[in-house]
């Protein structure tokens, strides 16, 4: 015979398990808004703990925060693109990364790119950029395409807040330096006469039977860079009188209507005192060249420059005859890295 409870346990029961289901939901009611709140708190401290760990920002807005700076930073440069010729762009940016004396990131720097722009002469003209280091203290610089051709460096600073002329001299003081080097554009046949010359130990002019061994050393130098079209020239007593109008008539002269020749590349290769003799029984020679360049077409000196050397041989000749070498190699080296169409 089936059992029957009575209504009042029944409704006991039933009352029990209504309180115990509320009591639990309250219970994960309470216990909700402390998880949310438990998680905003986490989030916010894993929010503070990256503010703390990434680079601050680096703002120059004074002199003085700038000389302050200036104290306390180390500019690298990570990578440079390879050289170039006149008239096409370098292969790759310029990469530098800046940082403080412990080696932390600047990041948020704006930074001065100084960079080779066009030539005078024998002087190089520099423009500048701006580029800004990124949350690790990199930054990049692409260079403009090269409108001259030069061997020369490109300087990396941090951006002064003014031009004033003590800031920048303190600025180039702690510069990263870049190579930048864009060759001659110049064709391989283009006609160049080559004149240099070579004096004797008492200033006289050196001339006879094998007076220009500097014309002839910078030829071949010449050639083996692939100007082919370089050949000797002697214009001395213009070159001694450091005439460029003279040079010009005497090539115009010898070229009778030849347009295949387009510039004359001149200088004087000086003894810069006597030859010596240590007691190693060395001889020493030192050389003191100016060199120039100009255009047949107009005239227009296209470069001027001084260069010197010093050998060191157990043969007098010999060390006479390297510095010649050694001359003619400077001087083929700024041709190639001046001269351009």
């Amino acid at each position: 015979m089936k059992k029957v409870l009575p209504i009042s346990l029944v409704l006991s029961a039933m009352i029990f398990v209504s309180c115990e289901s509320t009591k639990q939901e309250s219970v994960a009611e309470n216990q909700e808004p402390a998880k949310v709140e438990q998680a905003a708190s986490q989030a916010a401290a894993e929010k503070d703990a990256k503010k703390e760990s990434a680079p601050a920002s680096t703002a120059i807005s004074s002199k003085t925060q700038y000389k302050k700076l200036l104290q306390d930073i180390k500019i690298s440069v990570l990578s440079s693109p390879r050289e170039t010729v006149k008239g096409r762009a370098f292969a790759a940016p310029y990469k530098i990364q800046v940082t403080n004396l412990a080696g932390e990131p600047l990041a948020s720097l704006k930074m001065t790119a100084e960079y080779p722009s066009s030539r005078s002469q024998e002087s190089v003209n520099y423009a500048k950029a701006e580029i800004v280091t990124d949350q690790n203290g990199v930054a990049e610089f692409s260079a403009p395409v090269p409108e001259l051709s030069a061997s020369a460096s490109v300087l990396f600073y941090p951006q002064a807040p003014s031009s004033d002329p003590d800031l920048i001299k303190l600025a180039s003081s702690i510069a990263a330096e870049a190579p930048w080097k864009a060759k001659s554009n110049l064709g391989a046949r283009t006609g160049i006469l080559v004149s240099i010359v070579d004096y004797r130990q008492d200033g006289r002019i050196n001339i006879g039977n094998g007076s220009q061994p500097s014309a002839q050393a910078l030829t071949g130098s010449l050639w083996k860079a692939g100007f082919m079209g370089a050949q000797n020239a002697d214009f001395h007593n213009s070159i001694d009188a450091d005439d460029p109008v003279r040079i010009r008539s005497d090539a115009l002269k010898q070229l009778s209507g030849n347009s295949l020749f387009k510039y004359v590349i001149y200088g004087r290769v000086k003894y810069a005192g006597e030859i010596t003799k240590d007691a190693d029984g060395y001889y020493s020679v030192t050389f003191n060249g100016d060199l120039g360049a100009l255009s047949i077409s107009d005239g227009q000196v296209l470069l001027k420059a001084s260069k010197s050397v010093t050998v060191k041989d157990k043969s007098e000749w010999k060390a006479i005859s390297n510095a010649q070498q050694e001359m003619a190699k400077l001087f083929c080296e700024e041709v190639i890295y001046s001269l351009s169409n």
